[in-house]
């Protein structure tokens, strides 16, 4: 059962990347990210009342839950639509899963995890991916330097994120918790729209937009929702890991096969530098887990 949710969240989450570039050519980035959100909160829920599960949450687990809310739910995507608008889906997805780098520097000071040499080594290399792909001639794109610097953002946000959640042994179901989430995520969102983008401009909108608003909304955001806090729950710091290891390689093929983005020896090299990067990440773990068990 874990490696079917680890399936789920790989899958709904790499597919994610081109079907986001499809949408925005139908809403803008702030609509987008409402939209989906909302769906997902209803997609979860519908879930949680047909399997009879209380929306309650311990009282004293709401000041961890707003904090991993607004870092998960609200910068992580807002951040990371940004940053596919900007740059690109397949360029913003090998950005975004420098996750685990900046998982191991949160860790440290969160959860006395030590900053070893091997996780100074992943978060060079992770710099290095960096500067390789932002260093390549991406006039064609919107604003590459501010795609990437959002898309490391959405990063670090979705690293702190989860050690935050990993610092509290939760008692609420993984549902619940996930519910509560995109709901608190989605105020500021909100408030945002109704600022700079109510009411929004539906007119260019088509069926295949709306296709994939729902595809990211149901399966992007409930499915892969679901799947990702049973994952934390059940699985080591590691799954970071492979998950990041994965998701871009899928939402890599899929951008060039759907949205026909060409990947640049730039790119390759780029995700051959966070590969590495993450790899010695996993190594280390891999030895550090019979010290621990």
């Amino acid at each position: 059962m874990p490696f079917l949710l680890l399936l789920v969240a790989w899958l709904s989450w790499g597919v994610a990347y081109p079907v986001t570039g499809i949408a925005l050519g139908g809403f803008d980035v702030v609509t987008l990210r409402v939209l989906v959100q909302l769906l997902g909160a209803a997609a979860i829920a519908m879930q949680i009342k047909l399997t009879g599960i209380s929306f309650a949450v311990e009282r004293e687990g709401w000041p961890d839950l707003v904090v991993t809310a607004l870092l998960y739910m609200t910068v992580m995507p807002l951040c990371m639509t940004l940053g596919m608008y900007l740059m690109s889906p397949g360029r913003t997805s090998m950005l975004i899963y420098t996750m685990p780098i900046w998982a191991a520097l949160f860790a440290w000071p969160m959860l006395g995890e030590r900053l070893t040499a091997a996780r100074l080594g992943a978060l060079t290399l992770g710099a290095a991916a960096v500067i390789t792909m932002v260093s390549q001639d991406l006039s064609n794109l919107r604003n590459a330097p501010l795609g990437a610097a959002l898309a490391l953002i959405a990063a670090m946000a979705f690293g702190l994120g989860t050690v935050w959640l990993k610092r509290r042994d939760w008692r609420a179901n993984s549902s619940v918790v996930a519910f509560w989430q995109l709901v608190i995520g989605l105020m500021p969102l909100t408030l945002i729209w109704l600022v700079f983008s109510f009411p929004p401009d539906l007119a260019s909108v088509t069926p295949a937009h709306w296709l994939a608003l729902l595809f990211l909304g149901v399966i992007s955001n409930g499915a892969a929702y679901f799947a990702w806090f049973r994952l934390v729950r059940v699985f080591p710091a590691s799954v970071s890991g492979i998950g990041s290891l994965v998701v871009p390689c899928v939402a890599l093929s899929t951008s060039a096969w759907i949205a026909g983005e060409r990947l640049e020896p730039h790119d390759l090299s780029a995700m051959a530098l966070i590969g590495a990067a993450l790899a010695i990440m996993l190594a280390e773990q891999a030895r550090a887990r019979p010290r621990t068990a």
